[in-house]
């Protein structure tokens, strides 16, 4: 953003692109992500969903693909980005894309409103297992006060 004479903040008309990531060199999600204060390990069995303003990487959505689901295992969006609706736009891309089977979060309490408007819904801890369930489990002993959601693959999503 720059200050005009007047002192009136302008900026500059965002460039969007919601897209895929398909590059087997991950350092560019492991660094966005280290920006954002995230730990990251590259792992190139996940499905990776990007926003870029002009060439900018602003957000990422990261899907593991287990063997009955997708586990939404990741989901950043710079700071200055949020609030602008493009988080719930690059989550729609994603879930979009991947429709042969649900997509599984984990919401802290804060962020469940944000999921359940996208279409997600509860999901029972007996409908669960696989590595989700474990993690789920070490979360909760962790102190986390975390719930299960779903997306059924047929569900649509809502901006």
């Amino acid at each position: 953003m720059a200050e005009s004479d007047m002192g009136v903040t302008s900026c500059r008309a965002m460039e969007l692109s919601f897209e895929e990531y398909c590059e087997a060199d991950l350092s560019l999600i492991r660094d966005y992500y280290e920006t954002t204060f995230s730990h990251y390990v590259p792992d190139l069995a996940e499905r990776i969903f990007v926003v870029r303003d002009a060439h900018w990487l602003v957000g990422a959505v990261r899907l593991r693909d287990e063997q009955d689901y997708y586990h939404l295992c990741g989901f950043r969006l710079l700071p200055h980005y949020q609030s602008l609706g493009l988080g719930s736009r690059l989550l729609q891309r994603a879930c979009n894309d991947l429709l042969d089977k649900p997509v599984v979060c984990h919401a802290l309490p804060f962020e469940k409103p944000f999921y359940l408007k996208a279409g997600f819904a509860h999901l029972s801890l007996h409908e669960l297992d696989g590595p989700l369930y474990t993690l789920y489990h070490q979360q909760r002993e962790q102190g986390y006060q975390i719930e299960l959601l779903v997306r059924q693959a047929t569900s649509t999503i809502y901006n």
